[in-house]
């Protein structure tokens, strides 16, 4: 991979991708590409500059080496995926995982938007409405 190392202390380094913006998918990839490599402690994706920080507790120069290996082409993550969808998922891990901005906007805008179908809309409508979306199990 193209990278250039921006700053570096002890246990963190940060770097910047030689692509100009980082899309979803390659921010997803990456933080899941390095997020589970051993002696990485945590990986924080900054799209819009294409940039990624990585802390670690391990050897320099094994996160080195993984990030010259490392290529958004050749990522193999669908058996890992779904080893990981089967996992349980431990309180410190809960903690440490980040809602992705996007989808915290969706939620603000879907919560805004039953609160105010619950405030304006009579009583009869809001049971109907809320009877159709148990029946339909509609998805955010």
């Amino acid at each position: 991979m193209d990278y250039r190392i921006e700053a570096e202390t002890k246990h963190r380094i940060r770097i910047r991708i030689g692509a100009r913006k980082l899309t979803e998918e390659q921010a997803k990839i990456l933080k899941y590409a390095f997020g589970r490599a051993p002696g990485v402690t945590g990986v924080t994706i900054y799209k819009a500059t294409a940039g990624c920080a990585i802390a670690y507790d391990g050897d320099r120069l094994e996160i080195l080496r993984r990030l010259n290996n490392f290529n958004f082409d050749n990522v193999q993550m669908m058996a890992e995926k779904k080893d990981e969808e089967n996992a349980r998922i431990s309180a410190e891990e809960m903690k440490k995982r980040k809602l992705d901005p996007e989808l915290k906007r969706k939620l603000r805008l879907r919560i805004l938007g039953e609160t105010i179908a619950d405030t304006v809309l009579p009583l009869p409508v809001q049971l109907a409405y809320h009877a159709y979306q148990m029946v339909t199990l509609k998805e955010m």
